[in-house]
């Protein structure tokens, strides 16, 4: 029986085998077309440069962190992933880092995606590898179902390849998952070289332990399904079904090495026979070639607020205005000026002009004095009466 895996576990190696995919295939696969750009286009925030090469789209986020698609001057694309924080802040990270890609640098294999550059002491911590111009394992099983024969054998053989030529230049994967299998027309690309595992801090790794992540990888695509407790083998290609099985050996002594997978399958790292894909994969590949999408654009402000509505004052028929709900009605207060300070005015050239300083308004000095007049006719009339009579 083998155990079911988890991280650190001696037998299966570190990380969870279900790889964060499937359960199971009908779960995840996708009845509408496969179309739509392959690329995801970079956010508000996404670096417009990494190390000087110019950032194109994003590629996914994976455990050792996020991934993009970048070019060189030349146009040479690039997948370049920039280590999460959590990880490069361990210790000793940084060190271990290097020491992977300056040891993944010197793996020459047609079945490896090369690492062609890495920085590990800045503040992110990141490696740029050669754009593989086709989908993952992972997505095109959760979109088309379980490969065809002819497809499965190619990937045990190209990942075998891949595996044999790593081993030999002391280099183990440790994070070997269909996420990181890649299907060009070509033949299958194994990518994620030089990126430091939890399990591999402070160790080189066990090659038994890829040699299980091959066997797992390949029943995925055979099948759809990922190892759990005993392997279910059915739907494997029944000339593979042993092989496979040994390679998911709970022994890791068990196990062949991926020399031996590639003597016993009478394969090498030649570029599979043409058609090693599925016709709907081969009509997927030209989304990777193509133009990556623009960017998104940042947010737009937001718009000013409306001005408050103003009560208009109310007529008499209208009676008092009516408020919001909520609103709160407040008092006008009219200013009262302060009276002037006692004592004369101050003497000017120009005297201040208001009333009289008895407060008495013209208009009825004026009105007093037209009332005296005709009180005066008045009595000039009767005494001329007076006297005639």
């Amino acid at each position: 029986m083998i155990s079911r895996s988890r991280p650190g576990n001696p037998v299966t190696g570190s990380g969870d085998l279900r790889y964060n995919e499937t359960e199971s295939l009908e779960d995840t696969m996708q009845s509408h077309a496969w179309s739509g750009p392959a690329f995801a286009p970079l956010e508000p925030g996404d670096p417009p440069l990494i190390g000087g090469y110019r950032v194109l789209a994003r590629l996914g986020t994976g455990a050792p962190g996020r991934a993009y698609l970048a070019t060189t001057q030349s146009g040479r694309r690039l997948a370049i992933t920039i280590v999460a924080s959590g990880p490069a802040g361990a210790p000793g990270f940084r060190r271990r880092f290097g020491e992977l890609i300056a040891a993944a640098q010197r793996i020459q294999s047609p079945r490896i995606a090369p690492v062609v550059d890495a920085h590990a002491d800045g503040p992110r911590p990141w490696a740029a590898t050669a754009h593989v111009p086709g989908p993952s394992l992972a997505e095109a099983v959760a979109r088309l179902g379980p490969m065809p024969d002819a497809t499965v054998r190619a990937l045990l053989a190209g990942t075998a390849g891949a595996l044999h030529a790593a081993h030999t230049g002391g280099v183990v994967h440790n994070g070997l998952k269909p996420s990181t299998v890649l299907l060009a027309e070509d033949g299958p690309r194994v990518t994620g070289f030089g990126l430091p595992r939890d399990g591999d801090a402070d160790g080189d790794g066990d090659p038994a332990v890829d040699v299980f992540a091959l066997g797992a990888v390949v029943l995925y695509a055979a099948t759809g399904r990922t190892v759990r407790e005993d392997p279910d083998l059915e739907g494997c290609p029944e000339d593979l079904r042993d092989l496979i099985g040994r390679c998911l050996a709970e022994d890791p002594a068990d196990r062949p090495r991926p020399r031996e997978i590639l003597d016993e399958l009478g394969a090498d790292d030649a570029v599979p026979a043409q058609g090693w894909l599925p016709p709907d994969v081969i009509r997927r590949l030209p989304a990777y070639s193509a133009a990556p999408p623009g960017p998104v654009p940042p947010p737009l402000p937001a718009p000013p607020a409306a001005p408050r509505a103003r009560l208009a004052p109310p007529t008499p028929e209208d009676g008092p205005p009516t408020l919001p709900a909520g609103a709160h009605a407040r008092t006008a207060v009219r200013p009262v000026p302060y009276p002037p300070p006692p004592g004369p005015a101050p003497a000017g050239p120009n005297p201040p002009v208001g009333p009289p300083a008895t407060g008495i308004s013209p208009a009825l000095l004026l009105g007093l004095g037209a009332g005296a007049c005709v009180v005066g006719i008045l009595l000039i009339v009767a005494v001329l009466l007076f006297a005639a009579g």
